[in-house]
């Protein structure tokens, strides 16, 4: 079992956060509805997806501590990237909500409260400062990213709050009010764009973000005793662990040989692409000369 050192810091700011979250949004809909200030009412629900995703971003810490069983032969690394997935799904369906409700209140408005939905504003982001500041160690973890993305997003929403209820006490112009619902909308279907192509890339089990099955094949190949290698999958376990299985062709020699040989194959890429997970199968040739060459895998036939 690998158990991270930044879990333990991030398992804490995650519960921090769970509190601190609720009782924002329960406020951001108390006072939104008062002073009604959909700006405020959709920061509320932007904040609301909040609490699934810190939520579930735990649970994915949890289990991802849990050591590999018979079940999960590979362990419960892929918690974290189904949690960042489902996260990013409820933050679609949100930013579509706001955009709808952005229209019906330009088609219907309303007098807004500038001095609640500033003053409300100014609490919501040092609230959302503070978390985003305390997960931002996490960023390289792609479920600790998705809350980080979240609360940082949530902040940046404040600060367009804070400058929108400065403007309407200014000019007196409620539309600004629905713009900005428009704005957060925006910011969060921006946000959750690499999320959804990241946390999709790993469940379909696509070569790692950056990294090309040509660019490995020629590490393997300049490994001594290496004569061809095909049949290359490179994939996933989570958002930080890689694996690796291929076919490797080898003159035919002992296995204390040839072991060697394997363990340079798999220093090399630990090395150079991190992945820590390598699975070799030798072939044996007696063809004559010194020949290195890829074979990608062959398309199946119509």
């Amino acid at each position: 079992m690998h158990i991270h050192s930044s879990d333990r810091p991030a398992s804490w700011a995650i519960k921090l956060a769970l509190g601190a979250t609720l009782l924002l949004v329960a406020v951001e809909f108390l006072t939104g509805h008062v002073g009604h200030s959909l700006a405020l009412i959709s920061d509320g629900w932007h904040n609301l997806t909040d609490i699934p995703s810190l939520g579930l971003a735990y649970l994915a810490i949890y289990f991802e501590r849990k050591s590999p069983d018979q079940q999960r032969t590979y362990g419960y690394q892929r918690a974290g990237v189904l949690a960042a997935f489902v996260n990013a799904l409820l933050l679609v369906a949100v930013a579509i909500y706001l955009c709808v409700e952005g229209y019906q209140r330009i088609v219907h408005p309303e007098p807004i409260s500038s001095r609640i939905m500033l003053i409300v504003g100014v609490v919501a982001l040092v609230i959302n400062s503070t978390i985003t500041l305390a997960l931002s160690s996490g960023r390289h973890d792609l479920n600790l990213r998705a809350v980080f993305i979240h609360n940082f997003g949530d902040a940046l929403s404040n600060i367009g709050i804070i400058a929108g209820a400065w403007l309407i006490a200014r000019t007196g112009q409620d539309l600004i009010d629905p713009l900005l619902a428009f704005v957060i909308a925006g910011m969060i279907l921006w946000g959750t764009a690499g999320i959804l192509g990241g946390s999709a890339n790993i469940l379909l089990e696509g070569a790692p973000k950056g990294m090309s099955v040509n660019e490995l094949a020629g590490s393997m190949l300049v490994v001594p005793g290496v004569r061809e290698v095909h049949d290359i999958h490179v994939w996933s376990l989570g958002s930080k662990s890689h694996a690796l299985s291929c076919h490797v062709t080898i003159l035919d020699m002992p296995t204390s040989e040839s072991e060697l040989i394997a363990q340079r194959i798999r220093d090399s890429l630990a090395s150079g692409f991190g992945i820590d997970h390598t699975t070799i199968q030798f072939e044996h040739t007696h063809e004559p000369g010194d020949f290195h060459r890829y074979m990608p895998v062959a398309a199946p036939k119509k």
